[in-house]
């Protein structure tokens, strides 16, 4: 086998299992190499979706037997009534030439895979961890937040944000920075774990003082103003400058991410609901719920800065018709702000010449988060530009939408240039989506059932999904040293009743595979691995990985399979009864805080 070239051994693969190809991975550096062909991989990705499955199934009707096939040919050829205009004489042209099987079958599968592909001219793709997400088991690990430093036991951190950020990108290194509910801002160390290293395991690096952000000394003064407004993007990062951004009701916190000290504040007229990403080229801008401002740090806190704002000139901000901004995006290479939330448009203003606006895209559609992708998925795969991503809600039901940007924007003519649009507003989710970015060569999309939805980039074929509630910390909410379970009217645990049906990701973070070390060696490649950074509605710091096996179970399965056995219809059935269970706890749950409220009426304390 030594002896035998690589294309031949290649060719071998390629009628293996994709459990026999991971195993072939262990013989020698060689064939762990070769054992990572992409392009092995990508055939195993197609021989495994839904394009493939569609296809076997056209091959099996076109390959019945030939008795019925003549039977179906007879019934076609017989004489159809045609009203008195038609021609009688027209002739019929039939094609005696009988055309090559296995070439038809051939061109049918190569037109399929073309179609299938997810990757565009220029982008790699790695397709084994593409079949790793695709089809390896999910696990979640949760990031323990720290305790509190107070005797209430009833009292537990709750994160109310998250952003990710690079300390050392060098080195590979990847942490996450999240404000606490009593107004700390902690570090955390995500670093992916390797056949060389450990990895971070979610350790807690730094964490500043408890009221840092609220400069509250009392932990529930803190957690009421951190938790007020409810704004999902209130994090925002300058790796290069290493600085935080936080939105503590209507000020923005500057903190210095190497001290954890408060460098300045900012206050603005209302409160604020959106932060942008930053960079060298992006100002950061700030959505409040009825303005759109870029933040200048250079710019000197003056008292008199809020009258000025809500009755001065409107220079230095953009005020919106409709109040509710909740995403604010940069446009790359166009100088473009992205604006949506709570109306049915989106809006988008030219960050040179702020704040004048370029453009409109109706939507139709409540959205609640944005993200791009560097590829123009509704155009011809030759096409240059990119796409936004939104996760809306629609009349009650969740909408994926995607809108194709040009490569350049038109400041003469904004609205010169076409904008292709796709609305998944049928199969994508029967409540409001929360959170949609790119994953791989997929898209994933959190909803308001607790459910997590993988889609090929055309954005309704379904590759996997699961539910969260499925994989919250159980431990953790029965701790005696966190949290003392109460019960309620009827008898059940409170901890019982929040931990069944009850949990959202509300933001989804996707964490890029780093890069390795110059030190490490190139002939013994890491898993590659690119997991998903969650945040839960209960305040919840997760990350979603894939791979490894649980009881015995097969390190791959096939997802698409496994959905299939069940049915579209039980599946149904299962998202109804949840979504009635989740409707009957919180009347339950209502019922008993009335109850509770009550009860203690007129009897003295």
């Amino acid at each position: 086998m030594d002896q035998l070239p690589d294309e031949v051994i290649l060719n071998l693969l390629q009628f293996l299992e994709a459990r026999e190809v991971v195993a072939v991975q262990r013989l020698s550096s060689r064939y762990l190499a070769l054992a990572r062909d992409n392009v092995v991989w990508k055939l195993e990705c197609f021989s495994h979706s839904r394009a493939e499955a569609q296809l076997r199934r056209e091959q099996l009707l076109a390959a019945q037997d030939s008795r019925l096939t003549e039977l179906r040919n007879a019934v076609s050829a017989l004489p159809t009534p045609r009203s008195d205009d038609e021609n009688l004489d027209s002739p019929t042209i039939t094609d005696e030439r009988q055309p090559d099987p296995a070439a038809t079958e051939r061109q049918q599968w190569q037109r399929a895979l073309a179609n299938w592909e997810p990757g565009y001219p220029g982008e790699r793709i790695d397709y084994y961890e593409e079949f790793v997400q695709r089809h390896a088991d999910i696990n979640v690990d949760w990031i323990r937040l720290p305790k509190p430093q107070t005797n209430d036991k009833e009292t537990l951190r709750e994160a109310n944000g998250v952003a990710l950020l690079n300390f050392r990108s060098d080195l590979g290194q990847q942490h996450v920075v999240a404000p606490l509910d009593d107004g700390s801002v902690c570090i955390f160390d995500i670093t992916s774990h390797s056949t060389l290293e450990s990895g971070g395991g979610g350790r807690l690096l730094s964490r500043s003082k408890p009221g840092l952000l609220t400069g509250r000394d009392d932990p529930n003064e803190s957690h009421s103003i951190m938790t007020e407004t409810g704004a999902v993007e209130r994090v925002s990062l300058g790796s290069s400058i290493q600085k935080g951004f936080f939105a503590v009701q209507s000020t923005l916190q500057e903190v210095d991410l190497n001290t954890l000290q408060l460098i300045a504040s900012k206050p603005y007229p209302f409160p604020i609901t959106a932060l942008s990403s930053t960079s060298p080229s992006e100002p950061l801008a700030v959505g409040t719920n009825h303005t759109i401002h870029l933040h200048d740090s250079r710019d000197p806190y003056r008292p008199s800065a809020t009258a000025e704002l809500i009755a001065g000139p409107a220079s230095q901000h953009a005020t919106l018709s409709q109040p509710g901004p909740l995403a604010l995006l940069h446009q790359p290479h166009s100088n473009s702000l992205w604006t949506a939330g709570r109306f049915t448009s989106l809006l988008k203003y030219d960050v040179r010449h702020f704040p004048r606006l370029l453009g409109t895209l109706h939507s139709g559609a409540r959205i609640a988060s944005l993200s791009l992708l560097p590829h123009a998925l509704l155009s011809p795969r030759s096409a240059t530009g990119s796409t936004l991503i939104a996760a809306a809600a629609y009349k009650g039901k969740g909408s994926l939408e995607l809108f194709d940007l040009p490569s350049r924007s038109n400041h003469a003519n904004p609205t010169s240039g076409k904008v292709e649009i796709y609305q998944n507003r049928q199969t994508a989710s029967a409540s409001k989506l929360l959170s949609a970015v790119p994953h791989g060569g997929r898209l994933v999309f959190s909803d308001g059932d607790g459910n997590l939805k993988w889609v090929e980039r055309d954005g309704r074929t379904e590759v996997r999904r699961c539910d969260i509630n499925d994989y919250i910390p159980q431990a953790r909410a029965h701790d005696p040293e966190l949290r003392e379970p109460r019960s309620d009217i009827f008898g059940r645990q409170a901890d019982d009743l929040n931990a069944a049906n009850g949990t959202v990701v509300q933001k989804l973070v996707p964490v890029p595979s780093p890069s390795p070390p110059s030190s490490h060696s190139s002939d013994r490649p890491d898993v590659p691995t690119q997991p998903l950074l969650l945040w839960t509605g209960d305040g919840e710091l997760g990350l979603l990985n894939f791979g490894g096996s649980k009881g015995g179970k097969d390190a791959f399965h096939d997802a698409l399979e496994d959905q299939e056995e069940v049915g579209g219809e039980e599946l149904a059935r299962r998202d109804a009864e949840r979504q009635f269970s989740a409707r009957m706890r919180r009347a339950l749950e209502r019922s008993a805080e009335e109850v509770r409220f009550v009860r203690g009426l007129g009897m003295g304390g």
